[in-house]
């Protein structure tokens, strides 16, 4: 059984990524909240090429340290995603493309099936608008 199967699409802009968000994702993973499925950096360049970055040979010893650590699987994420991310992002501009298994979820989800629970919908709230929510909230 897995648990829900996440995508995040992070952009940095100036084509810059020095690893220092993998500190929070290899906490995540430690605390078994999420386990790593895959990890993509794709680079935009200022004329729109688009290239895929092996985040194992990117020369930045935390990068290098952390996908030892921590393999994902490099199949799960194809050229067709790749293309719809780059679609997404500006010239200029590297993006981290994750792909996460939510395990805390786990639990949960065993005990709803085993209470003949039936997912009728699910979706995210983005963060954003649940500041919204927040501020209507204390009115």
């Amino acid at each position: 059984m897995r648990g829900p199967i996440d995508y995040i699409i992070v952009g940095f802009e100036g084509n810059t990524f020095n690893g220092n968000i993998l500190s929070a994702i290899a906490d995540a993973i430690e605390k078994e909240i999420i386990n790593l499925v895959s990890i993509s950096l794709i680079q935009k360049d200022s004329k729109g090429t688009v290239t895929t970055v092996d985040v194992t040979n990117s020369g930045d010893e935390y990068i290098t340290q952390f996908t030892q650590k921590y393999p994902s699987s490099t199949d799960q994420i194809t050229q067709e995603d790749i293309d719809e991310v780059s679609e997404l992002v500006e010239n200029n501009t590297s993006v981290g493309l994750l792909i996460v298994e939510q395990l805390w979820a786990l639990p949960l989800k065993k005990a709803l099936i085993e209470a003949n629970g039936v997912l009728v919908a699910e979706g995210r709230i983005h963060p954003d608008a649940a500041a919204e929510l927040n501020e209507e909230g204390d009115k």
